[in-house]
């Protein structure tokens, strides 16, 4: 651990930025499709008991107070209907206050429980219930643990009706316990394989429906492994793809049989990865991947809403690394950046040899060189699918962290004399089935989520490719996308540090759903994003679901002009009550040479106009954490240089976090 930060969320019960707008159901699901019942919470109906027994104690104040009225109008003088009329008004205005107080318990009771709030925001407990911020995410924690991404994002709106949805696990899944083999197909040993399309004979033409394995149907009484909901409703059916290497996925791909959403009106989806999918891992009997937790938690689920258009805009590469033409060091990944999210089969895992080039399997991505031999590692799509990164597996030596750098071989041929090589890269691009649409001949090459082929020269022109041999030349063509760079036989062992974070150190009104980000100096690698850390203190039920998305700078013409912005998209910070984030930035946070964030160097001092850090670089040194290798105080807590660990910052900063403060909303970073 080198640099860690931390902020508070202070409670305040009128605050306008903790808008709900669901209807509490959470963790009820597990339980009312088997038993026939409504979708209820206990809460929901505890609140409706104490509403409807408030609106009758209200309608007997009206009655009193009217029967007081009548008497004391038809009293004419007399005395002692006067003064009965008298006692009726004053027990009715004791009971009003009763009543007002009651409701004021009751109202402070539900805010407590996460129910407090109508869904406009209002706390009337007349209105329909609604979930607080901390509630509204019941069952979130396991994006983040379990669930490593997923397409579309939570509450992603204008979601194409033609998009594909894409989960992708922390560990690798059993396919047997969410695929079915409709398809029929087995390996050489007459075993399913599952998650896999098969050929259409000649005379037929493809099919999803007919020609894929299907997600798993729910059991009777039981639920699904992963429920796909339109308008609350159950899709008519999905194929589903699994996408990994060496026979080990991470990732799955489903297609619904029927369009999302609906060509007239904007339509919410819900998606629910249940229990009943397992880990494969069978030294431990294939466990649930939500063993442990407890019933009502053992789910994931997320909404999004779809448009009601087609996508039929082709994807595009934005940045390579290395770049094209470019000379870099041999420890250096190997970075795709396309504009929008692409679809992992076939372009996730290792190359194989083809004698004249090197080939993932599936046949989209291809290399060459010269001099030098099949580059170890694997190929895998991060970022919300739109970076691929191929990471080697070749070490070479030891950053500063004491991790392990890896490299891709250079001049390493027998017979090679050499210390620089070129590397030749070729992505195919889908195959269209005409030449006036993008949209592309499944698994023919690189295409979006939607179906559309890759463009590469960005032209909107379909550009039918060569499919000929050899891959390099004959394939070097648009729309394929290709790009050539040179590794010299080195190691680059420049670290990268912090520029800038979000919030900085000491910001104040922190909102629900502030921006979390760092801007590294250098281009990072993503997979690691995903080791990123947010500790809370008080620990929830459901910890902060938050996904890394990463952004390339490479607008200028040195290392020094790249830099990278990591924004981690998280739920809403809880606000219903005091409660301290604590993000933490590990030495396992690494740039594209594998160098470690160490020393931990980044900013101590936040701008007093906005809520980031300052620029910490080498022309703003003063606004710099200043770690100092040469006394070992190389890490950054809370703003000040520091010989500790990771785990002793985090404490120390628990420590001097008191659970009441004074200012609302308010919130510090350190760094």
């Amino acid at each position: 651990m080198v640099f860690c930060l931390y902020f508070l969320i202070q409670a305040s019960a009128a605050s306008a930025e903790t808008a709900v707008t669901s209807t509490v159901t959470q963790g009820l699901e597990i339980i009312q499709e088997p038993l026939g019942q409504t979708a209820v919470d206990i809460r929901v109906i505890v609140a409706r008991v104490i509403r409807v027994a408030l609106g009758l104690l209200g309608i007997i104040f009206l009655i009193l107070i009217l029967y007081g009225g009548y008497l004391w109008m038809t009293a004419g003088g007399n005395a002692e209907q006067i003064a009965a009329a008298k006692k009726v008004l004053t027990n009715g205005t004791i009971g009003l206050i009763i009543i007002l107080s009651a409701y004021s318990i009751v109202l402070l009771i539900m805010n407590i429980l996460g129910l407090g709030s109508s869904g406009d925001g209002s706390g009337d407990l007349m209105g329909e219930v609604g979930l607080s911020s901390d509630q509204n995410f019941y069952g979130s924690g396991a994006l983040g643990t379990i669930i490593k991404d997923h397409y579309p994002d939570r509450n992603q709106i204008d979601v194409p009706r033609n998009a594909k949805i894409i989960i992708t696990f922390k560990k690798p899944v059993n396919l047997a316990s969410f695929i079915d083999n409709t398809n029929g197909s087995k390996d050489g040993d007459g075993n399913d394989i599952l998650g896999d399309c098969t050929t259409p004979n000649p005379n037929d033409n493809f099919s999803w429906e007919n020609n894929c394995d299907r997600l798993k149907i729910a059991e009777p009484n039981k639920l699904p492994p992963i429920s796909i909901k339109r308008a609350g409703e159950e899709i008519g059916g999905a194929s589903v793809l699994a996408s990994g290497a060496n026979g080990s996925y991470h990732t799955v791909v489903i297609r619904p049989l029927d369009l999302l959403g609906s060509e007239s009106e904007n339509m919410l989806h819900t998606v629910r990865v249940g229990a009943a999918i397992k880990f494969d891992d069978p030294e431990n009997d294939n466990p649930s991947i939500f063993k442990g937790l407890p019933p009502g938690r053992d789910f994931y689920e997320w909404k999004f809403t779809t448009n009601n258009t087609l996508d039929l805009n082709p994807p595009y590469v934005v940045s390579v690394f290395p770049a094209n033409g470019t000379v870099e060091s041999k420890n250096s990944v190997i970075q795709v950046d396309f504009n929008e999210p692409i679809d992992p089969t076939g372009i996730q895992g290792v190359f194989t040899d083809q004698k004249d080039y090197f080939a993932i399997e599936g046949n989209v991505i291809f290399a060459t060189t010269s001099q030098s031999t099949l580059p170890p590692g694997e190929f895998r799509l991060l970022n919300g699918y739109k970076t691929l990164e191929f990471t080697s597996t070749l070490a070479c030596g030891t950053n500063a962290c004491g991790g392990t750098i890896y490299c891709l071989p250079v001049c390493d041929k027998t017979g090679a004399d050499c210390t620089e090589d070129t590397y030749e890269i070729l992505l195919r691009a889908g195959r269209t089935f005409t030449n006036s649409s993008f949209e592309a001949l499944p698994f023919s090459g690189l295409m979006d989520l939607s179906g559309n082929a890759l463009d590469a020269n960005r032209n909107k022109i379909v550009d039918q490719v060569s499919i000929t041999s050899p891959v390099f030349p004959n394939q070097k063509e648009y729309d394929n996308f290709f790009w050539s760079f040179r590794l010299n036989d080195r190691v680059d062992m420049t670290a990268p540090y912090l520029h800038q974070v979000s919030p900085g150190p000491n910001a104040g009104n922190i909102t629900p759903d502030q921006e979390l980000s760092l801007l590294f100096s250098k281009r990072m690698r993503v997979e690691p994003m995903y080791s990123i850390a947010i500790e809370e203190k008080p620990i929830s039920a459901d910890p902060l679901c938050f996904v890394p998305r990463v952004t390339f700078n490479d607008d200028g013409t040195t290392d020094d002009d790249y830099t990278t912005k990591t924004e981690l998209k998280h739920c809403p910070f809880i606000t219903t009550a005091q409660r301290y984030y604590y993000p933490v930035v590990t030495s396992s946070v690494e740039d594209v040479k594998f160098n470690c964030f160490y020393p931990g160097k980044g900013p101590i001092d936040t701008e007093s106009a906005s809520k980031n850090s300052k620029i910490c670089d080498d022309a703003h040194p003063n606004n710099c954490c200043g770690v100092d290798k040469t006394t070992d105080e190389v890490f950054c807590c809370n703003g000040v240089k520091n010989t500790i660990d990771t785990q002793a910052c985090i404490e120390a900063l628990k420590s001097a976090s008191p659970l009441t403060v004074i200012s609302p909303l308010t919130a510090q970073t350190a760094g």
